[in-house]
């Protein structure tokens, strides 16, 4: 892409997050319909893609896995989430919705 003045613009990409979910996928699948219901969304294996506007957000679940805490045993789900193509402010509004469905805790 090129400005006014024949300059090369750099493409401004938001980051991909990083996410520890408590949930087990089942339960992460579960509330996904409900997180997800104002957006078009396809569901392949262990990839999530999401249509926003004009761009996307992917979410890559990874393998659940258990963390232990003396005899404690907590199922969480790592996932990646990578935003392409989204303006800050459709970045905001999908991230918390997403956050609100899978808030946990007290409040």
């Amino acid at each position: 892409m090129l400005s006014l003045f024949g300059h090369r613009l750099q493409e401004v990409r938001l980051p991909a997050l990083y996410r520890e979910m408590g949930f087990t996928r089942a339960e992460f699948m579960q509330i996904l319909p409900s997180a997800l219901r104002n957006y078009t969304y396809q569901i392949t294996d262990k990839l999530i893609t999401i249509q926003v506007a004009q761009g996307s957000v992917t979410i890559e679940l990874q393998t659940e896995r258990i963390r232990r805490i003396a005899l404690l045993a907590l199922p969480y789900l790592p996932m990646t989430i990578s935003f392409i193509d989204l303006d800050e402010t459709e970045f905001k509004q999908f991230l918390t919705q997403f956050d609100l469905y899978y808030r946990r805790g007290g409040g």
